[in-house]
């Protein structure tokens, strides 16, 4: 009887474990890629150093894991990041502590987290043949960080490549929750968190959703039809708004930190021509085709193999666009219930995006690029979605795989680059090393040399006025310039600054030691120069 059972039950063990190979395989595979996308991302974001922006974030997170979680005294820039970017180099930090390469490790997490989100956004509900291409296809074309401008402005500076990631998650709640009210309401919450940390969620975000669900149920309402999902959706995408504006308000009321003026505005109509080919160079240059500012043989290769990224984003741009004006034609009652809702959100966010970019900006560079950071994630998803499936049936996978195999190759190349150290690493050495602690210096050098010393050296940002040298408001601790509590005896400064040694005599005048160390001037005082610095300038 013993026998007899057990050849049975092995038996069924074995078809019971069959399927767990398969079932794994895919989630094995994809946590193998991401995890190898994250080196890759980690070593490009090394080539490039460290600047005073990045470090700012690491030192708001590194204060408000310490003790100040409203960022009590600072000044940020338009963009406070405070939802966005902070939380991820808090938890980073609790890790690694306070340290310029915090900025190259978030780089790389946020940076591989768009490339997943986007992935799925791209699959959506397919699966199957289809659904692996439309990830596949989106994930490809985000391979594109280059060496040189394209990951800087992608990666380091901190710039709003991050800001894709609340805005593909609520695209993925769009997509994939029940069409009910908590969804709607779920969607509205997480615009108003991400709107707190970034404005831009504005454009790439509640515009979008606002202006598609508006569209939809003006429509239906032609057809004597209700839709209640776009209205719900809509209506909390516009509250959003004023929660935001709210939580804005409340942070400071409770002594929170502030927000410096946006500068960006309406240009003069003669700046427009003038913007055109920036803007086209821009665009390319997210997706490392920027073909007319490449130097050199290889990066002119780069450039021109990543086009195919570029060109099929502008096809998918286009077909979703023509959808998106089918869909709000007479169409039939029903043609809003056929569109892909998710499509013509990013849409309508990677027009506006560029459309703010081009007339909001007087573009002199493509360093500017990152103002559109959004637009390459979202521009993968989007192409993923709508030209997967066709580019299957057409038999044209090999095609992309191969382009798949090219694009991880010249990511790799990319990424085995020379490490860059931090910009102001060598003259915070030679700070700590010759006992000076807290001092002043241009902005470029300020936030750059506290995180280069681990926080070690307290530095301030001032800024050049008519009444002389002041502090100035902006990605800075106000507080470290209170004359009754804090103290600082030196200035840094080096050539190209508007802050000139010649400034700094006139403003604090001759000082007692000078010194010069690889083109820095470092002059040394037996005072406290914050009592001689004039009123905050913003």
């Amino acid at each position: 009887m013993s026998v007899t059972t057990a050849g049975p039950r092995q038996g069924r063990t074995a078809r019971e474990r069959g399927p767990w190979p398969r079932r794994w395989a895919w989630p094995a595979a994809f946590t193998a890629g991401a995890l190898l996308l994250f080196f890759a991302v980690l070593r490009l974001a090394g080539t490039q150093p460290v600047k005073a922006d990045a470090a700012s974030n690491a030192l708001q997170a590194w204060q408000m894991l310490h003790g100040n979680p409203l960022l009590h005294g600072w000044w940020l820039t338009d963009v406070s990041f405070y939802t966005t970017e902070l939380p991820q180099f808090m938890l980073v930090e609790l890790v690694a502590g306070l340290r310029p390469e915090v900025a190259h490790i978030c780089a790389a997490l946020t940076y591989t987290l768009l490339v997943v989100l986007a992935a799925f956004v791209a699959r959506g509900r397919s699966r199957g043949a289809e659904g692996t291409v439309r990830a596949l296809l989106a994930a490809g074309i985000m391979l594109a960080p280059a060496p040189g401008e394209t990951a800087w402005a992608l990666l380091l500076t901190p710039n709003h490549t991050g800001t894709g990631v609340p805005v593909l998650l609520l695209l993925l709640l769009v997509d994939l929750a029940p069409r009910r009210w908590y969804t709607a309401v779920a969607a509205g919450v997480l615009l108003a968190w991400a709107l707190v940390g970034d404005p831009l969620i504005l454009v790439i975000g509640v515009l979008p959703v606002v202006v598609v669900c508006l569209a939809r149920a003006c429509l239906a309402l032609l057809h004597r039809r209700v839709l209640w999902y776009e209205i719900a959706l809509g209506c909390a995408a516009a509250l959003a708004v004023p929660a935001a504006d709210a939580a804005d308000r409340f942070i400071v009321a409770l002594g929170g930190f502030t927000v410096s003026k946006n500068p960006a505005k309406l240009v003069q109509p003669s700046v427009l021509p003038k913007n055109v080919p920036m803007t086209i160079r821009s665009f390319l240059s997210l997706f490392g085709a920027d073909v007319a500012g490449a130097r050199g043989t290889l990066n002119e290769t780069f450039a021109f193999l990543h086009l195919a990224g570029a060109v099929l984003v502008l096809a998918a741009l286009v077909l979703g666009g023509w959808r998106l004006v089918r869909t709000l034609g007479w169409r039939g009652p029903s043609a809003a219930d056929r569109a892909d809702l998710v499509a013509d959100v990013l849409v309508v966010a990677i027009v506006a995006n560029i459309a703010a970019y081009f007339l909001f900006y007087q573009l002199k560079n493509v360093d500017q690029a990152h103002e559109i950071a959004p637009v390459l994630s979202l521009g993968a998803a989007l192409a993923g979605r709508l030209l997967g499936g066709p580019l299957l049936r057409a038999r044209l996978v090999p095609a992309l795989a191969a382009g798949l195999a090219c694009y991880a190759v010249m990511l790799g190349f990319a990424a085995s680059g020379r490490p860059a150290p931090p910009d102001n690493a060598a003259v915070a050495g030679w700070l700590e090393q010759h006992g000076l602690r807290s001092g002043i210096a241009p902005y470029w050098e300020a936030n750059s040399v506290t995180l280069d010393s681990g926080g070690t050296i307290t530095m301030g940002s001032v800024k050049l006025t008519g009444r002389g040298l002041s502090p100035w408001h902006w990605n800075e601790d106000m507080r470290i310039f209170n004359a009754s509590d804090h103290s600082a005896n030196f200035f840094i400064t080096v050539p190209g600054e508007q802050v000139t040694p010649a400034r700094a005599r006139a403003a604090f005048g001759p000082p007692a030691r000078v010194y010069h160390f690889r083109g820095y001037t470092i002059m040394v005082w037996n005072e406290n120069l914050l009592r001689q610095l004039g009123p905050p300038v913003g």
